[in-house]
Order: structure tokens, then sequence, then C-alpha cells
């Protein structure tokens, strides 16, 4: 039989009992501070998973490369929609579910910044629902006793909230200056109105003396200037009144010829544009009445046409560029409809923000007025189609058959 020799040293022999009895005490104080050290690192893991498990934020820990995960709470399976075991599978599919969009800069920061414990990114990620969230992913690096990289651990907030809330703030801060400027903008145009119309009064008066003594073959372009300039007071007075009382004067009005005096005004722009204009057949605007402030809604309407036909600014001489008004209605309301050809309104303008305008010499500031004007006449002004390619660019202004309640006119 052949003697093994055994790694573990051998206990030394016992040589009496007092001996026996020491070590008995050595090996229960041993016990006892090992037991104690069960308990604490037990007491340890206890508060770490109730804290881990019950914070909105999802804690997470990995190995220093990432690719092995060690820990995640439980909050995952709530923001993520995904449930902790497959991510156990497989730890990739914490950072797939990054939106395309952010996906390759979110992995390269991680690479680069994870090590270092500079790793801070804001991204979304596409949950199985649909739903996208705002995620907010912090990491810093564990040691060990001897000072290398033991463990990466991070937090994952989700800050939807917060990114919602700060876009409504952004959206409201851009809502009150568009307010302030129209603010400050018609109390200069109120100011405007009765400075100007004090001098288009006398410019009438003088057309009136140059009519009886000039001796004219034709004094036609001089009772053309009256008429604009009776045109202009009008409008002016207008304007003074609406922004004192902030709503219209409304009275029945004929539509035929409210449409086609705008056409006429027009016409001259239209030509030199080589844009073809295409007005409403009269059999559809036979006995229409509605009640409206003929100054603004010509102003509606000459601001849709003029604004259709500088649609073709751009547009090759020798493409049919048209303009079309169309008329079509309820028992309760009266669609005006105003289209063009031209290359349409990206999707990503909103054509009746104030101010916001393509147009190097413009306000931006038709649609939104014409709009507020439509509103408060008891209608409507919306763009029905961006048109391009294969469709027409429409915007329709709806009116009510019957006098409603004018309401005041909106900045925005």
């Amino acid at each position: 039989m052949s003697n093994t020799t055994s790694d573990t040293q051998a206990p030394e022999p016992i040589a009496d009992l007092d001996q026996a009895r020491e070590r008995i005490h050595q090996l229960e104080k041993d016990l006892t501070e090992e037991r104690a050290r069960c308990e604490a690192a037990q007491n340890n893991e206890r508060c770490f998973r109730e804290l881990a498990e019950h914070i909105r934020e999802v804690f997470w820990m990995t190995n220093p490369a990432g690719d092995q995960l060690v820990y995640i709470s439980p909050a995952y399976e709530h923001i993520w929609g995904q449930t902790c075991e497959s991510l156990y599978e497989d730890p990739g599919k914490r950072l797939a579910w990054v939106h395309d969009d952010d996906r390759q800069e979110v992995l390269k920061a991680f690479k680069r910044d994870a090590r270092n414990g500079d790793y801070d990114k804001v991204f979304r990620i596409n949950r199985p629902d649909g739903e996208i969230r705002w995620i907010r992913d912090r990491a810093w690096v564990v040691h060990d006793d001897d000072g290398e990289i033991y463990r990466l651990a991070g937090f994952a907030l989700d800050i939807t909230d917060r990114i919602e809330t700060n876009d409504r703030i952004s959206r409201l801060h851009t809502v009150i200056d568009a307010r302030e400027r129209m603010s400050a903008f018609a109390a200069l145009g109120t100011g405007l109105a009765h400075d100007i119309s004090q001098p288009l009064t006398a410019a009438r008066n003088y057309i009136a003396e140059a009519r009886q003594s000039a001796d004219m073959a034709d004094a036609t372009p001089l009772a053309n200037a009256d008429q604009e300039i009776a045109r202009a007071v009008d409008t002016l007075r207008h304007l003074r009144d609406f922004a004192r009382e902030g709503k219209p004067t409304l009275k029945q009005q004929r539509l035929a010829p409210l449409i086609n005096d705008i056409h006429q005004l027009l016409d001259p722009a239209l030509r030199s544009r080589q844009v073809r204009y295409e007005g409403p057949p009269a059999s559809e605007l036979d006995n229409i009445e509605l009640p409206l402030d003929r100054i603004f809604a010509q102003q509606i309407l000459r601001n849709l046409i003029e604004n259709a036909t500088d649609a073709f600014a751009d547009a090759p001489s020798d493409e049919l560029r048209l303009v079309r008004v169309q008329v079509t209605g309820t028992d309760d309301t009266v669609d005006i409809e105003v289209s063009d050809n031209g290359p349409g309104v990206e999707s990503d303008i909103d054509p009746f923000e104030p101010f916001n305008t393509t147009k190097a010499d413009g306000l931006g500031l038709g649609l939104s007025v014409s709009r507020s004007l439509a509103r408060s006449h008891g209608g409507d002004l919306v763009i029905a189609d961006r048109g391009g390619q294969d469709s027409r660019t429409r915007f329709v202004l709806s009116l009510p058959r019957q006098q409603s309640e004018a309401r005041s006119v909106e900045a925005v």
C-alpha cells in the first residue's frame, strides 16, 4: 500500500487537555467572527437589494468590458418595457433598444468613456409598445482591493417628463415672445393708422381739387387714385377700430362682388407673374350672403392669393402657373378654397406661426393675422393640403352663414 502526500498541512498534535480546550475556544471564536461577517454581508446585500429594487432609476453593473451583466435593478422592466431575464441572457440588448438616430453615438461614448468614469449620455429608447422615452445614462468604475477595475456600475434615469416639460416651457417662451411682438406690432400699427390716415385724407382733397380744376381729357387715373386712397383710409380705420375693440364689424355681404374686387385688385400682379387665375363660377356664388367685415374678409383672401402667386417666384417660366379659387359649403358654413400648383409647403413649417417666413422681405404675419381674423368671424383658416409634386397647395377659409358672437383676435 503506497503512502499519499497531502497539500494540506496537518494540524499539530494536541499535547494535553488544556491545549485542546484552547484550540476549541479559538475555533469557536473564529466561527463566531465568520458568522458575524456572513450576517453583515447578508445584511449589506439585503439593504442593497431593498434600495436597488425600490428606486425608480435603473441601477446596473457589468464586468470591466461592459459585455457581461452582473446586476440590473427591476426598474429596468418598467422603463425599458423588457424583462430583466432577457437582459441577463443578452446584455447587449440594454443599448440595442436605443433609438436608431442615437445608437452609434451612445455605443461609441460607452466604449470610449465608461472605463474612465466619464460616461454620461442622454438618448432615446424605443419600447416594445412603440413609446419613445428619454434616458440619461451614467457610469463609474468600481476598484478592487488592489486598485484594479473590478466592475462598471451606473444609473439610468427616465427623464422623459423633464424633457417634455422643457419642450413645453420652450414653446411657451416662443408663444409669449410672439404675443409680445404682436402686441408691440399692434400698438405700433394703431399709432401708424392714425398718423397715416391724415396725410391720405389730405391727398384725397388735393386729388378732388385737381379733378375740378384740371383741364383733362381723361380724369380716370385721378379717379382711380382717389379710389385706392379711399380703400387705404378705410382699411386703416378698420385696423384702428379692431385694435381698440378686438372684434370685427359684421354686416351681411354678398360674396360674389367681394371675390371679384380682390381679383381686379390683384390682376396686375397675376399678369406680371404670368399666373393664370381661375375664379369660382358665377353659379357657385349666386345668392351667397355672409355676415362679414368686408375689409377684413378681403384682407384674408388677398393674403391667400398673394401667397399663392408668390409661390411661383422660382418656378420655370414655361410651366403652367395656376391659382384657383373655389367656393363650396354646407347649411352652416361656406368654404372658400385658394389653391396653387406651386412647390408646396414643407412639412416642418407651420405657415401660421407669427414671424415665420421664407420671403426675404416678409414679416411672416400675413397668415397668422388672417387666421385670427377668420376666427374673429366665428370661422377658421386651415391648410388642407401642403401640395408638392402631384398635389396642390390648398388653404381653406371657413365662414359661418349665420352671425355668431365675434371672438377677440388671437395673437397666435
